[in-house]
């Protein structure tokens, strides 16, 4: 006997054996047994997942000579008869290229003709959604009158394309793609039946391929058997779909998102060269991303990182790029260069949204710079300090200091913040002012949440105040770009300093530092205002005096931010 194709040999013959369907095979069931039948019924849903074949099982069961519970005996005359297609009571028509309107008038003449051998005419016409305008006029009238001998089956898989006359006198079943779980263990059964080995990870594979038709997957796995040995495996799954494993798109990716996009193109044309479907391996990239989002959402430990420190907007981005691509090779001749394309505009999206990217990495080395910066700082004040006890104040070194701060702030006017405005807030700042604005500042966020003012609740939400006087107050803001507002946007300033006012009934400015300048910002004003006092009079007495400058100094540096935060160190 030649060779059958495993979705032929795994056909359902019975509605138990179908997969996936559940609340169309009961309700036929029950239809049937408690003859309770339609004369017409609509059967639609994506390919392969069961509508002619739960249509054959209708017939069968409907026409049984032996059962009457709803499902076909398969051991019967007319049974066996519907299975091989002899029964000539049971009539498959293909809309596809029986679409006219002489074909459905010669159903019409011949349906009225009472069956030969079962005791229902079942007429199952698959991919109806072909006919034309005048061959559903004429099954029209057919379906509003049927005689009561006559049962017609209508499937599709694009049902907004039937007449809404022909879908009102028919019982329409929506059939639902068949969960990947499901066909999983349904391929297993099949493995098994046929004596073959298998990787789990293959069938997993063939199932997420088969995008919810079971039809489709029998035949990949068909395919696949045939293309390997005696063993089937996940390489011999992904070499006949033409799909790249996880790993091989986990290196890919890696090459994107660090830019190297001529060493992401040699891995798209060895991926090509090795036969691989450009169509194909665009869907991998989508269930890629997905998977990544899946295990961020669900903090799930992954074993595939190229996008794991990426936010979930920067992913949902990414989908949004990879599917325009997927969408528009459908109807180009040149797929590769559309994918070429589709390497580039992920590495510039990336480019184009450097605070979203590396954030596990920036925030695990963020405080090590400041950190170096302050103590390189404080080595230099230390031997300064040292110099001014033994040899006096010299001027040329306070004027060289002064130059290096005025220049220090000339670079920095070009930030997102300006030392002088920050030093206008720290010369009067106090204990009393930060910590009224401290034990307020949650409830300043609250009133921008309450009255709805979107745009300043995304700026106050990861801010903190860190110093403040009787007329102004400095914030820090976690990202650099909501601090450049602040300080740039009069109307936006104007807005926090107006909640501000409301809740803490104080009219005061608002100043912005980042977050990640804030260290630094701080240590120069110190240090700035230590060389300004000690050089401001130049005498002995001056020079004399400076211990008590210093301790001037360090106490105005607890009252601003805290004792907790000032460390003193001994100079001897």
């Amino acid at each position: 006997m030649n060779y059958q194709a495993l979705y032929r040999m795994f056909r359902p013959q019975s509605f138990e054996d179908v997969v996936g369907q559940e609340h169309v095979t009961k309700t036929l069931r029950n239809a049937i047994s408690k003859s309770k039948q339609s004369h017409a019924y609509i059967f639609s849903g994506p390919r392969g997942t069961g509508k002619t074949s739960i249509a054959k099982v209708f017939a069968k069961a409907l026409n049984c000579l032996e059962r009457t519970d709803g499902e076909p005996c398969n051991e019967c005359e007319i049974c066996k008869g519907i299975t091989r297609g002899a029964n000539s009571d049971v009539i498959e028509i293909d809309a596809a290229s029986n679409n006219g309107v002489d074909e459905i008038r010669n159903i019409r003449d011949k349906v009225k003709y009472a069956p030969s051998e079962s005791k229902y005419k079942v007429y199952i016409i698959d991919e109806v959604h072909m006919l034309t305008t005048g061959a559903f006029n004429a099954l029209l009238k057919t379906l509003e009158e049927p005689p009561a001998h006559a049962i017609f089956i209508l499937a599709t898989t694009e049902p907004h394309k039937i007449p809404p006359t022909i879908i009102s006198r028919a019982q329409r079943f929506d059939f639902k793609a068949i969960s990947q779980d499901e066909i999983v263990e349904r391929l297993k059964f099949v493995a098994d039946t046929q004596e073959i080995k298998y990787d789990d990870a293959a069938l997993e594979f063939i199932a997420k391929a088969s995008e919810g038709g079971m039809r489709d997957a029998l035949s990949i796995m068909d395919q696949a058997i045939a293309f390997g040995d005696d063993h089937l495996t996940i390489q011999d799954a992904l070499n006949v779909t033409g799909s790249v494993d996880e790993r091989a798109l986990n290196e890919l990716f890696k090459e994107v998102v660090s830019g190297d996009v001529k060493s992401a193109f040699s891995t798209y044309h060895q991926f090509i060269s090795e036969g691989k479907e450009v169509n194909r391996l665009i869907n991998d990239m989508i269930y890629f991303v997905r998977d990544t989002i899946m295990n961020k959402t669900s903090d799930t430990e992954a074993e595939f990182d190229a996008l794991l420190h990426f936010d979930l907007d920067t992913l949902y981005k990414m989908i949004d790029v990879i599917n325009d691509t997927l969408v528009s090779i459908r109807f180009s001749v040149n797929q590769g260069v559309h994918f070429e394309v589709l390497l580039v505009k992920i590495a510039e999206m990336i480019k184009g949204q450097p605070q979203n990217v590396q954030t596990v990495a920036t925030t695990s080395i963020a405080a090590e710079p400041n950190n170096d910066v302050l103590l390189q700082r404080m080595e230099q004040l230390e031997s300064e300090l040292k110099t001014l006890k033994t040899q006096g104040v010299i001027t040329t070194n306070a004027s060289q200091q002064t130059k290096r701060a005025s220049a220090s702030r000339g670079g920095q006017s070009k930030n997102a913040f300006s030392m002088q405005q920050i030093a206008k807030v720290l010369d009067k700042a106090n204990k009393d002012d930060i910590k009224l604005l401290k034990d307020h500042w949650q409830d300043v966020v609250g009133h921008a949440k309450d009255n709805d003012m979107k745009p300043l609740v995304s700026l106050l939400q990861n801010s903190e105040p860190v110093a403040a006087s009787e007329t102004h107050v400095l914030i820090k803001f976690d990202e650099e770009i909501h601090c450049e507002i602040v300080n740039k946007d009069d109307e936006k300033r104007g807005n926090i300093e107006n909640v501000v006012c409301k809740i803490i009934d104080k009219t005061v400015k608002v100043v912005g530092v980042p977050d990640d300048q804030w260290m630094r910002v701080r240590t120069e004003y110190l240090q700035t205002r230590s060389n300004n006092e000690k050089t401001e009079g130049g005498s002995e007495n001056q020079v004399a005096a400076n211990s008590t400058e210093e301790v001037d100094v360090v106490q105005k540096a607890k009252d601003l931010f805290g004792e907790s935060t000032v460390n003193v160190l001994d100079e001897e």
